[in-house]
């Protein structure tokens, strides 16, 4: 919501909504894993035959919370928020309607999620899971109409971002180097404004898109098929029954292992997606997030590149809880050749014992080995466009984030606070460490430090932390409750 209120720029309110925003996760990243935080395996422990799970009609309390909440902002944002800028005619209100009618799908369907178990609109056990799955596709089926109406509805967005697309990747069909590209035959006649002849990501940006580019004419339907691919992923990894398997299986040793306990199996409510009706149908519906937030018709007419960073992690993290680690090594590796500051998450992913270091390096090579060709051929051009260029942009007034802030009022913050805030929310992602969840909760925080500390920040940069903590609640929602092995006869004395 503090995003979408002024369009990704700053104002007092949408910036006191992110840092409030950015507390919450930090809370939660921080919770012991005891009380039910990421912990890296699963939701509530329990001890071996202590009974239930401590803490389950609490966290149950709170997923209905979290869906009504949710429920709420999805259904109201697309109908309350709707920016056009560069729309216009019949397809501008087709992609509102379309957009509108996806929100209030979802939203509604999470409201009646939040219902109790037991209650009149309750849903019931036998089919929750079927319903959830008509709604995710309906819903999912409504975005791509809307932004595929988004996308003719703006043909020529005047900013730069999507010319510097458009053209990178055509140029890529005829072996032309991005980096010694400019975006239109003259300043004089470019009237998108910013970067004219800047390339500032890394390649695999328009190697990825270059596709829909020359079958489709526009690297939107890219991003929109970047958007779905998120969705879905998110899905069949909340889906998933063998999430925290994985993970306890990697990280062996921790005195940690599932619950076989038929009494304490994830059909209890509030653990994932077996629980009764409405939280099978949450925990599907869930990835729509990454589709339906508000604006998000907004974020593809703008051809921010977002999404696949996104599609890509989401890729990475289910193919880790599925034992197919070869994938998912390749999904690592093309999101760190797409942009540059996916590299913080480099260090997570290698404390990731699923992931671990070994495939983390790999990962990293791989990554390198495509974006060599680009700095052999141009290695000066590569500096200009993709290092010098992004670590000299200026604080910008309306950049939504505490350096945009604080240059309302003349003060300069350098790397030093940055440093800091990062050091801290790397600190916080370690102790999440060590599972599916704590991997994507953790790096959302490293990035979400990163947006609130750095130069320029709007829309487009807060929706990929937004998309981990989602894979992080699918990632959770998959995981069964976990019991503490202790040490001990069955045979003891009561």
């Amino acid at each position: 919501m503090g995003i979408s209120l002024s369009d990704g720029r700053y104002s007092p309110l949408a910036l006191v909504m992110v840092l409030l925003g950015c507390l919450a996760v930090a809370i939660a990243v921080a919770v012991p894993s005891g009380w039910g935080g990421w912990g890296g395996r699963g939701g509530p422990r329990a001890r071996a035959g202590r009974g239930r799970p401590r803490g389950l009609p609490l966290r149950a309390a709170g997923v209905r919370l979290a869906c009504a909440s949710c429920g709420i902002v999805v259904a109201a944002g697309p109908i309350l928020r709707h920016p056009r800028y560069y729309a216009h005619g019949p397809a501008a209100t087709a992609a509102d309607v379309l957009a509108a009618a996806a929100g209030l799908l979802a939203g509604l369907t999470l409201l009646r999620c939040a219902v109790p178990p037991g209650g009149r609109w309750a849903y019931g056990p036998a089919h929750g899971r079927a319903a959830g799955g008509r709604v995710f596709w309906a819903v999912l089926g409504l975005a791509l109409a809307a932004g595929v109406a988004t996308v003719a509805a703006a043909p020529q967005p005047r900013i730069d971002v999507f010319h510097l697309l458009q053209v990178s990747t055509s140029g890529l069909a005829r072996g032309t180097n991005m980096y010694r590209q400019q975006w239109a035959p003259d300043r004089a006649g470019y009237t998108a404004g910013g970067l004219f002849d800047v390339y500032p990501y890394l390649p695999g940006t328009s190697l990825l898109l270059a596709p829909f580019r020359w079958v489709l004419g526009d690297v939107r339907y890219g991003l929109l098929a970047a958007l779905a691919l998120a969705a879905v992923a998110g899905r069949a990894l909340a889906r998933r029954r063998d999430v925290a398997r994985a993970d306890a299986v990697a990280g062996h040793g921790s005195g940690v292992e599932p619950d076989t306990d038929p009494d304490l199996r994830v059909g209890d409510p509030g653990f994932g997606v077996g629980g009764h009706g409405g939280a099978a149908v949450a925990a599907g519906l869930l990835p729509l997030l990454v589709v339906v937030l508000p604006e998000s018709m907004y974020a593809l007419q703008q051809s921010w590149t977002e999404p696949l960073l996104v599609a890509l992690l989401a890729v990475m993290v289910w193919a880790v809880a599925a034992g197919r680690t070869a994938p998912a090594v390749v999904a690592f590796a093309l999101a760190l050749a797409s942009k540059q500051h996916v590299a913080l998450l480099v260090p997570l992913a290698a404390c990731w014992p699923s992931f671990g270091p070994r495939r983390t390096l790999a990962a990293a090579g791989l990554g390198v080995a495509v974006v060599a060709p680009w700095v052999i051929a141009a290695p000066g051009d590569f500096v200009d466009d993709a290092v010098r260029t992004n670590l000299g942009y200026e604080v910008l007034n309306h950049s939504l984030s505490i350096p945009g802030w604080a240059h309302h009022f003349g003060i300069t913050l350098g790397f030093g606070a940055t440093a800091v805030v990062l050091g801290a929310a790397y600190l916080l992602a370690w102790r999440a460490r060590g599972g599916a969840a704590g991997f994507c909760a953790g790096s959302a925080l490293v990035l979400l430090a990163l947006d609130v500390m750095n130069k320029q920040t709007f829309f487009n940069h807060y929706t990929l932390p937004m998309g981990l903590l989602v894979l992080a609640v699918a990632a959770g929602a998959a995981a069964p409750p976990q019991r503490r092995v202790e040490n001990r006869s069955r045979e003891a004395p009561s």
